[in-house]
């Protein structure tokens, strides 16, 4: 449904704006296609695909750290992106460097203690490789009883390490922020993550009023405040979608490129489509939702990555695999529970075998 839905308001929204944009509904799509791949997994464990992707990452990231040269060399960093994106050369300030335009950004790491270009790995580029550490910092919070103490010494571990190597700031920030709220996630219904979205965007306007940071600030501050003055900046016919124009200078603000491409109408659809389906009665499933529900604004309020395909796929089909296996589980397990007592006479006793509580699940359906 929310892929149908995605693909008809992206026509409609292009014949308003006169134009259709396929990356935009493909930006959305990523959503509910990497989350029917999760849930063709089944019951399969996710803890292997899980290693196996994180010890790719982390040796490819070794290689770049130890031979940024043979790394450039085999990637083609700066030509694949010259190639493929509406970059030009002289817009990487380095150019001595044929690393992505961030990886040798001008000023201090954030982890000041190390001398190094921020590291890419697979990604290309640091930003994503700061996002993956975050997903997989999310799936080691849900599914701590499933991975075994090495498995997580090794995952704990490796994933710090590529934190650092990527000079992740917002990646570091939001681990800490989900880290502190981990104890109220274990006990707070997962459809109340969909009170996240709106809480940040209150939280980012009194931080803005009090601290004031200059608005276009290479930094934390300066990014929140001019994607919140570039949202006050969106009319009415943006807010439905009908200015995509200006999704063009948004690249730092996510929640505004959301609004711009999507419309008001769109994004609240794939908000409480993410914070509503799972049902969250599952402690992983639980701790999972809450977790991405607050990642996702944290990352819109400094640039539109959350919609890259490069870290999305991975969190999307853990999603999948994690949260709606649950609910078709219990569709199941209700309409199994009603096909086998109809088939008997409904004689006091036959009804009686059966437990009201079974019946819960499809009432709950």
């Amino acid at each position: 449904m929310l892929a149908l839905a995605t693909v008809l308001l992206g026509f409609l929204l292009g014949l308003g704006n006169g134009a259709f944009n396929p990356k935009f509904p493909r930006d959305v799509l990523v959503i509910p296609v990497f989350v029917m791949l999760g849930m063709a997994q089944g019951r399969s464990s996710l803890v292997r695909p899980v290693l196996i992707l994180q010890t790719i990452v982390f040796l490819t990231a070794a290689l770049e750290a130890v031979r940024p040269d043979l790394y450039a060399e085999t990637f083609q960093v700066l030509k694949y992106y010259v190639s493929t994106r509406d970059y030009s050369q002289n817009q990487f300030w380095n150019s001595e460097s044929t690393l992505f335009i961030s990886a040798t950004r001008p000023g201090e790491r954030f982890f000041g203690f190390i001398e190094m270009h921020r590291l890419s790995s697979i990604f290309l580029e640091p930003v994503s490789l700061g996002n993956y550490c975050v997903v997989v910092a999310i799936l080691l919070i849900s599914l701590w009883k499933d991975f075994g103490f090495w498995t997580r010494a090794y995952l704990i571990a490796t994933t710090l390490l590529l934190l650092v190597g990527c000079d992740g700031r917002l990646a570091g920030a939001s681990i800490l922020i989900i880290m502190a709220v981990v104890p109220l996630f274990r006990w707070l219904p997962s459809r109340w993550s969909a009170f996240d979205l709106p809480l940040v965007l209150l939280a980012s306007a009194v931080y803005v009023a009090i601290v004031q940071p200059a608005v276009g600030s290479d930094n934390f501050g300066g990014r929140v405040a001019g994607s919140l003055d570039l949202l006050s900046q969106i009319d009415v016919a943006g807010f439905f979608g009908l200015d995509a124009r200006l999704s063009d200078i948004a690249a730092d603000s996510g929640i505004s490129y959301f609004v711009l491409t999507q419309s008001v109408v769109g994004l609240a659809a794939v908000w409480l489509c993410i914070c509503l389906v799972p049902n969250g009665r599952d402690g992983r499933s639980r701790l999972f939702v809450h977790s991405i529900a607050l990642f996702i604004p944290l990352s819109l309020m400094v640039s539109y990555s959350f919609f890259s395909i490069k870290v999305a796929a991975l969190m999307w089909f853990c999603y999948g695999r994690i949260c709606c296996t649950e609910s078709v589980d219990e569709a199941t397990i209700g309409r199994e529970t009603i096909s086998r007592a109809t088939a008997r006479p409904w004689g006091t006793r036959s009804f009686t075998r059966y437990s009201f509580r079974n019946f819960q699940h499809l009432a709950r359906e």
